[in-house]
């Protein structure tokens, strides 16, 4: 249902900025990004008092109602409320207590707009609506922030949403770790995510260059460069997540950068190997053989993102898909798989999967760099490029054929996650 937004910030505490944003805006940024039509903040009694034009001027949709002038709010705050049923819903935390965010259908949005008007409050409206639906909130939701060491709390909680569900071990514990200072003194800058993966790109396609000179010195550089450009890599996600300013264009040129660093970097390998063996008359064949593995891994990537998924990170990719039909109607859906190997050989395939993914390939080149083991990382990198190749290329051609089904159907492509019919 459409709605409108009103985010109360009639409190002294309003402006305080944490982590880049002050509570205000970071009210208005999770109601716009929830869906609001149009968002009203109020922040003194006279946008109090031309609340009931601003809303009659809309058209009087439903309304959601968020309180941030004492409070940090996040997204979470709100979502739930959106999948409700009844005509009011108020968020509630863990302890029932009211968190500070209410929906409401047109009809109760008018009753609340009045009495916002007449200088009543949130608070007073979810406890006077006694059989409103109360929908507890999701994590890193809200946070009391009047006091320093409230805010303080509250910067800590807002840090959470930085450790991503796809990061690896080595994501965990040394990328993060770097990344997250450096987005939290760049979140009160004016510096935006994309400029940071442009950024990126550019420090790892300086360390590719440095890559393909021959000698120690410039490898030791350029895989330095490469692993740095990986770390920074993560300060775009953190930025947006912070702001609440994530994109669908800033998710794929961050997923861009990603695989072009990656893919130069092999062949920067491969011409310093050169440059030190000439003479090795395979050498030439399997960078191209290489690059092509490369190449075909990312347009199989990619094909699913654009055509399924629709989404801008290769963490997404899904190789093993089936049809299913539903209610909802066709889809593909992840198959569900059953081991039969057994618990070591399952443990040593997490291992490679680990050791192929980019962040753990970076450190590895480094630190083999140190030895001056370039032909090592080139073998490395030729062996990945050529088994993701080997991987996804059938798994294109099945999609493709599972493609060719669903509009036999006269469907279009959905992507079905696991756990739906």
């Amino acid at each position: 249902m459409m709605f409108d937004a009103v985010v109360l910030a009639d409190s002294p505490h309003a402006g305080v900025r944490i982590l880049g944003l002050t509570l205000a805006e970071r009210g208005r940024r999770v109601a716009a990004r929830a869906g609001a039509r149009r968002v009203c903040v109020v922040e003194d009694a006279g946008a109090s008092r031309a609340l009931a034009a601003w809303h009659a001027d809309g058209g009087a949709p439903a309304l959601l109602i968020v309180r941030a002038g004492d409070q940090l709010v996040h997204t979470p705050l709100v979502e739930p409320l959106l999948a409700g049923a009844g005509e009011r819903r108020i968020a509630v935390g863990p302890d029932g207590a009211y968190a500070g965010a209410i929906w409401l259908g047109p009809a109760a949005a008018r009753e609340a707009i009045e009495a916002l008007a007449g200088g009543g409050d949130d608070r007073a409206l979810a406890a006077r609506w006694a059989d409103a639906e109360r929908i507890a909130h999701g994590a890193i939701a809200c946070h009391p922030a009047t006091t320093p060491a409230e805010r303080r709390a509250a910067a800590r909680m807002l840090l959470r949403i930085l450790i991503k569900a796809e990061d690896s071990a080595v994501s965990n514990y040394l990328y993060r770790p770097i990344s997250r200072p450096i987005s939290r003194l760049l979140v009160g800058t004016p510096v935006t995510p994309n400029q940071v993966s442009f950024t990126v790109a550019v420090i790892g396609m300086i360390g590719c260059w440095l890559t393909a000179h021959a000698g120690q010195r410039n490898l030791i550089l350029g895989a330095a460069l490469v692993l740095f450009a990986g770390i920074l890599d993560g300060c775009d996600g953190e930025l947006a997540r912070l702001r609440l300013t994530s994109s669908k264009l800033g998710a794929w040129l961050d997923t861009v950068v990603d695989e072009l660093t990656t893919t130069v970097y092999f062949v920067a390998i491969g011409y310093h190997t050169y440059l030190h063996h000439p003479d090795l008359p395979w050498l030439v064949p399997s960078i191209a053989a290489g690059l092509a593995g490369y190449a075909a891994s990312i347009y199989g990537i990619y094909y699913f993102l654009v055509v399924v998924s629709k989404t801008g990170n290769s963490q997404h990719y899904v190789g093993d898909l089936e049809i299913v039909e539903s209610e909802a109607g066709i889809g593909l859906r992840p198959r569900r798989r059953t081991s039969t190997a057994p618990p070591w050989l399952r443990k040593l395939g997490g291992i490679l999967i680990l050791l192929v993914r980019r962040d753990c390939v970076n450190l590895i080149a480094l630190a083999v760099t140190l030895v001056d083991g370039y032909f090592a990382i080139y073998l490395m990198m030729l062996a990945g490029g050529l088994v993701t190749a080997a991987v996804v290329v059938p798994e294109h051609l099945k999609l493709r054929r599972q493609l060719r089904e669903v509009a036999r159907r006269g469907a279009t492509p959905r992507l079905v996650r696991s756990g739906q019919g």
